[in-house]
């Protein structure tokens, strides 16, 4: 009955990880998942689930960096994961191979929504372009690939502030400009 209940609880998260990278690299659905942390509880009966201290996960390009993570379920699907740090990050590579960033001090997921909320010293970026929004709250529908960003007049962070590099010149234009 314990390894049913192992072998349920095992695939529900290989469920939820796939379903966190569907617009990331398609090879890292079939890589194996690795968990790490300091200590680790689990109420068979409601499957909440709790990661604690350094808590780190993997699985191909995909990396999750917390000093919490909780995992919530509605009967036998996951509805939430929540992750909490100084700051938490979650970063992946997409197709095009470019990696994007998101930390803050909490990361919300929420499978059924395909939703991405990111909680007080919130940042997301692209490595590759450079692009980078901060805000206090940070949304991130990932069906829609939109995102809105907040700022809090109580926080640190009062306004969003949005980066966009200049684009880069290359050496044909630079040597023709020069002429």
């Amino acid at each position: 009955m314990l390894f049913m209940s192992l072998i349920k609880y095992l695939i529900t998260i290989a469920v939820l990880i796939f379903s966190l990278s569907l617009s990331a690299l398609p090879s890292d659905s079939y890589e194996p998942i690795y968990i790490e942390s300091d200590s680790a509880e689990r109420n068979e009966k409601t499957g909440l689930t709790q990661y604690v201290g350094n808590v780190n996960i993997s699985q191909g390009s995909m990396l999750i960096d917390a000093d919490q993570v909780t995992i919530y379920y509605e009967g036998s699907a996951v509805s939430r994961i929540l992750c909490k740090g100084n700051l938490a990050s979650y970063q992946q590579a997409d197709q095009s191979g470019d990696r994007v960033i998101a930390r803050a001090e909490t990361i919300e997921y929420i499978p059924s929504k395909k939703l991405i909320n990111l909680k007080t010293n919130a940042s997301l970026s692209n490595s590759d372009s450079g692009t980078q929004i901060k805000g206090d709250t940070i949304n991130y529908d990932l069906n829609n690939e939109t995102w809105k960003a907040k700022g809090d007049n109580q926080s640190t962070q009062k306004r969003i502030q949005l980066v966009i590099p200049a684009p880069q010149k290359n050496s044909t234009t630079e040597s023709s400009d020069l002429q």
